[in-house]
């Protein structure tokens, strides 16, 4: 049983990087994997007639989800940083994509350097993240309810109706061989009036995502959309209505890229006290817990080691293999032994942070950390973009794997696992991660076009534009920066505007659709399993679509 767990372990850390790499770029959200691959798991052993006692299938599907998880969330935060380098650079990206084993390399050795850092830590944290400190960890107590929910069944059922219905619809929709399908990607509403403005695209998956945030981000998308037309077009040709101008007359796809840099510099500057506090607390929890500091060479009371017969000895043999590795890594992509330091240091500090804010509330706020460590760095160290890039994809595995042993733990603590266990089924995750998301993300890059409608990058373009955007013109950047205020002092979520500004039309109008339906259903959770059916569907059709065209 051991050997079918690893093995499908495996197979879903692969299938979840796969997934998790298409959503998070093609949309702005990487959605939580782990559920949906508990209903995978189950109706695999079901559909094997695989006859197991209710704590042995509880344990199965525990150990299943904990060695896949993992590829999900690292595939997350690197969709969301690493196309940042296409948008600094396309020249640097397009040479770093035209060498496969170069590429694939690079991201085996992100994986394991930062991802065996981030393991290694949450190692050492896990005493100062238990529930008598307020860690509930929601997202570890939803895995174990559905692992061990009576209904699984009729959500597996969800999840089957979720992809068969979209693999249908995509079928209808692009055709497949020889067949040429019958529906419209795009449909236009009233063209006579609105042109292609007013556009509806048939992608489930953005209804999908919309039904699984819920009713929080329509206001916003509606906001930024609408903001395209009243604010952007008018103050692009403000000279030709006004006696006077403040720059001559340009584009407004021109404009608006000045103008979203300033809104998002106004949403890292509002956020920086927060984030900042967050860091302090972080320090400050540190310096008071001394168990937690990954320096500490002697035991505690607490006793880092006591899930496990690990020694000291051993754990630091470890922890020295990750950190040769990580500043060799460092050192070929250029960095300076100072940098390096620099960057372990922040990485170390805002990934406590991040498993502090995950603990509690469920969430992985990727982005505005990484921001915080790759500013300063920038200006520091006056690093390329390729070194630019490399900062926040570092930081994002190492986040994402450290965050995520931290959930297991919780659920393996809920299911009654063994914790040295998952710690080695997490490292075995990673191997299989690291090995093939350098693969998938080649596929996927050299396939799509970053940029497009289909493969849209938002996360990566917003950090681009922050970081470009003392490049851009003064004014353009000061609306922006006016215009994220005002959202603020609303409470507006002005990241989700700003996905309403930039993004294709198509795109916020179906995510609006998503949002909105969730109103429709009292128990938004219940169609959780089929949305996931829907996303995992939809990016296996993508794959499938892709090897269809090859010669």
């Amino acid at each position: 049983m051991a050997i079918l767990v690893v093995t499908l372990g495996i197979i879903f850390a692969l299938f979840s990087a796969l997934v998790l790499s298409y959503i998070s770029i093609a949309t702005m959200v990487g959605p939580w994997i782990a559920p949906t691959l508990v209903l995978i798991g189950f109706s695999l052993i079901s559909l094997i007639r695989l006859k197991l006692p209710s704590q042995k299938l509880t344990e199965s599907l525990a150990w299943m989800q904990a060695i896949g998880a993992g590829g999900g969330i690292i595939a997350t935060g690197v969709g969301f940083a690493l196309p940042m380098l296409y948008f600094l650079s396309p020249e640097a990206f397009g040479l770093w994509i035209k060498n496969p084993l170069n590429f694939c390399l690079s991201i085996t050795g992100l994986c394991l350097t930062a991802g065996g850092l981030g393991l290694w830590i949450a190692r050492w944290w896990k005493p100062a993240f238990s529930e008598k400190a307020g860690y509930s960890f929601p997202v570890s107590t939803l895995t174990y309810n559905v692992i061990t929910s009576q209904s699984q069944p009729q959500q597996a059922r969800h999840f089957l109706f979720g992809s068969v219905g979209t693999l249908a619809l995509c079928f209808f929709r692009d055709g497949f061989a020889r067949f040429a399908g019958l529906l419209s990607k795009t449909y236009y509403l009233v063209p006579s009036w609105c042109g292609h403005e007013l556009a509806l695209s048939l992608w489930p998956s953005l209804w999908a995502i919309g039904l699984s945030v819920g009713i929080s981000i329509a206001m916003p998308l509606f906001i930024g959309l609408v903001a395209k037309y009243v604010l952007i077009l008018p103050l692009a040709n403000h000279a030709t209505l006004l006696p006077f101008k403040l720059f001559n007359p340009v584009a407004p796809e021109t404009l608006i890229t000045g103008f979203c840099s300033g809104l998002i510099a106004c949403e890292l500057i509002l956020a920086l006290p927060k984030y900042a506090k967050k860091w302090v607390q972080s320090v400050v929890s540190l310096i008071k817990n001394p168990q937690t500091l990954f320096l500490s060479l002697k035991s505690t009371n607490h006793s880092l080691f006591e899930h496990s017969k690990d020694t000291p000895r051993s754990s630091f043999i470890e922890l020295a293999v990750v950190a040769t590795g990580t500043l060799a890594l460092l050192w070929y992509f250029g960095f300076s032994l100072m940098s390096q330091a620099l960057l372990i240091i922040f990485t170390l500090l805002a990934t406590y942070a991040i498993c502090q804010i995950g603990g509690k509330i469920g969430m992985v706020p990727f982005g505005r950390f990484s921001t915080f460590i790759v500013v300063p760095m920038l200006l520091l160290f006056k690093l390329n973009p390729i070194q630019t890039t490399i900062v926040c994809v570092f930081f994002d595995i190492c986040a994402a794997t450290a965050s995520d042993l931290l959930f297991d733990y919780k659920t393996g603590e809920l299911c009654g696992l063994d914790a040295k266990k998952m710690y080695r089924y997490q490292w075995i995750g990673l191997i299989a991660t690291a090995i093939g998301l350098g693969l998938i993300l080649w596929f996927l890059f050299t396939n799509l076009q970053i940029g497009s409608e289909a493969f849209f990058a938002q996360r990566a373009k917003a950090k681009a534009l922050l970081l470009q955007s003392f490049f851009f013109d003064k004014y353009a950047l000061f609306f922006g920066f006016l215009f994220g205020w005002l959202l603020k002092k609303f409470k507006i979520n002005g990241t989700m505007v700003f996905g309403g500004l930039i993004m294709p039309n198509s795109i916020s109008i179906g995510l609006i659709i998503g949002s909105l339906s969730s109103k429709i259903f009292s128990k938004k959770e219940a169609f959780q399993p089929f949305c996931g059916g829907i996303l995992a569907a939809d990016s296996l059709w993508v794959l499938l679509t892709i090897f269809s065209k090859r010669p």
